[in-house]
């Protein structure tokens, strides 16, 4: 159950913390949306599942209570010290951008309940979509614009190079809006809380083809073989030459090229150069 509006001050109030903005410290006081993350992460009694900023607790409370391992990671000393006193948790006092699923093993599976800070949300997605294992569900609380961004579709202003990356791995099961008015304080704008499922047949983009992927972004208001040349990638022609082959001139712009074929032309390239380079990187399914 989670911890009212009252019983969510009074804890900030004993411990002396003042939420602060730059942390993305607005704190889950909603009942429903607790029970609702817990349930749509599918949790069963052996798994291990990973919270990323546990402020109060009042999420943690709730997985705790379902016998699961818990590991979380808290960026404020004060609230990873609350924690660590009262659940029986594997808590790291760290950067969640820096130690993106805290202390857990991540050779192992897992599962990742989070309310994120809108600030590091697609950067902490960035580094977890370079876990050597990822997880198998994620359940992720984030203001509305970021969602937006992770699972528009291609030709959408909004489509890029982190709603790729993520879309090519997993599958976005359910979502529904959260207000404002169930977050201590209240931030400026509404939420949305994410029923995500790693795909069986994903593909996971290496590291040289992201960076390629991310510049071509960066050029979005630029036609596609103009945006190319500030990329140094070997495989900037070849990729022009299959937009070409797809029916897609070089006159287009990288939103409008849709997510099959980036993958489509990174599973070709890749699969035919990977004895000359080291591409390979393991999604374990």
């Amino acid at each position: 159950m989670a911890f009212s509006f009252s019983e969510t001050r009074e804890i900030l109030r004993r411990l002396g913390v003042h939420p602060k903005r730059k942390l993305g410290q607005n704190f889950l006081i909603d009942a429903w949306v607790v029970e609702q993350s817990v349930q749509w992460a599918q949790i069963e009694p052996l798994d291990a599942v990973v919270e990323v900023g546990p402020g109060c607790g009042t999420l943690t409370d709730d997985l705790v209570k379902t016998g699961v391992r818990v590991f979380a990671v808290e960026k404020d000393p004060i609230l990873a010290r609350h924690i660590s006193e009262h659940f029986p948790v594997n808590i790291l006092q760290a950067d969640a951008v820096d130690f993106p699923v805290g202390n857990f093993d991540c050779s192992q599976p897992c599962k990742v309940v989070a309310n994120l800070p809108y600030a590091i949300a697609s950067v902490w997605l960035d580094k977890i979509l370079e876990l050597p294992r990822l997880p198998e569900i994620m359940v992720l609380l984030v203001q509305k614009e970021a969602a937006e961004r992770w699972f528009s579709e291609s030709g959408c202003k909004s489509f890029g190079a982190i709603g790729i990356y993520l879309q090519a791995m997993y599958r976005l099961e359910q979502k529904c809006s959260v207000s404002k008015r169930c977050f201590y304080p209240q931030p400026k704008v509404d939420s949305v809380l994410l029923h995500i499922q790693k795909r069986t047949d994903g593909h996971l983009f290496p590291k040289e083809f992201k960076q390629f992927i991310r510049t071509i972004f960066t050029h979005r208001r630029q036609q596609i073989a103009r945006a190319c040349k500030d990329s140094h990638a070997l495989f900037v022609d070849d990729f022009l030459h299959f937009l070409e082959k797809q029916n897609l001139p070089k006159t287009v712009r990288a939103e409008a090229v849709p997510l099959e074929l980036w993958i489509a032309f990174a599973k070709a390239y890749f699969s035919e150069h990977s004895g000359k380079t080291e591409f390979h990187h393991d999604t374990r399914n």
